[in-house]
């Protein structure tokens, strides 16, 4: 028996060599098109916002507003279920990083501040000379 490369068309399987490649040939171009999915810009953008209120955790103010806005974008795109969902939900994970660490620091602050402010210049005195006593 002779192989040329066709497959025969045995009983009731179907398959041709024409019809097998043009399959294959639509499985590929589907894949390609999911996988050049490009992400929306309210994905990008809540990512970025994300990733830079964790930068700028100290100044609590551009943090807290860098945080919101990751949010809103992030949440936006899963919602609206666009393109882009896993940056999304990176996101969302980044910004609420970067709101908790805003938090967390100005309420240390003013905690601190508050502790600080009830302490009189001569204790501050004593506390220091006290300190440069041990050394």
């Amino acid at each position: 028996m002779e192989d040329n490369g066709n497959f025969e068309k045995g009983p009731d399987d179907g398959f041709t060599q024409a019809n097998t490649y043009q399959n294959t040939q639509q499985n590929l171009a589907q894949m390609h098109s999911q996988s050049t999915e490009s992400a929306s810009g309210f994905a990008i953008a809540g990512m970025i916002c994300g990733i830079l209120s964790i930068i700028c955790c100290c100044a609590w103010y551009i943090s807290g507003i860098l945080g919101i806005l990751g949010l809103v974008f992030s949440i936006m795109v899963i919602v609206r279920n666009l393109p882009g969902k896993g940056l999304a939900i990176a996101g969302v994970i980044c910004a609420a990083i970067g709101l908790i660490l805003a938090i967390g620091l100005l309420v240390f602050a003013l905690s601190l501040d508050r502790g600080l402010s009830s302490v009189s210049p001569s204790e501050w005195r004593s506390l220091i000379d006290s300190i440069e006593s041990m050394q």
